[in-house]
């Protein structure tokens, strides 16, 4: 499940405990960067970092190719940030599910050393992702 927040995202899984947030998008140099953070809380972790990305680095584009591809695709579908701080990699059950994996890194998350978190949640491969893929969209405006 996702739902829009005034600020950012909000995905919720199934059980109700796994939540990904992605929040606060801004132009910090009033160009094409777009900065935004990262939550992830699941089961006594609470993990967040910021992410930079020129123009959303295809985000929105990634989402939207997953939503149309409601039927099913053979292995993962990953999307990476800039600077490797935060990807997604989503998988297709078959069965009209798609899992996301929401991954993060930090504080220098291009360094072996870099810590990592990450969070997975299931959305419904149809209405949920197109939904999903509008609410990106308009996160990253």
């Amino acid at each position: 499940m996702y739902r829009a927040l005034d600020d950012g995202i909000e995905l919720v899984a199934d059980d109700g405990q796994a939540r990904v947030r992605l929040l606060a998008p801004q132009r910090p140099f009033a160009d094409e960067f777009v900065d935004f953070r990262v939550d992830l809380h699941d089961h006594g972790l609470n993990a967040a970092t910021g992410v930079r990305t020129i123009e959303g680095d295809g985000l929105a584009s990634w989402a939207k190719t997953l939503a149309e591809s409601y039927a099913g695709w053979d292995g993962a579908q990953s999307w990476e940030s800039l600077e490797r701080d935060a990807r997604i990699h989503a998988l297709h059950d078959g069965r009209g599910h798609v899992m996301l994996r929401f991954v993060i890194r930090g504080p220098r998350a291009y360094e072996e050393a870099a810590w990592e978190a990450s969070v997975s949640v299931n959305l419904d491969a149809g209405e949920d992702m197109r939904g999903l893929a509008r609410e990106i969209e308009i996160f990253l405006a």
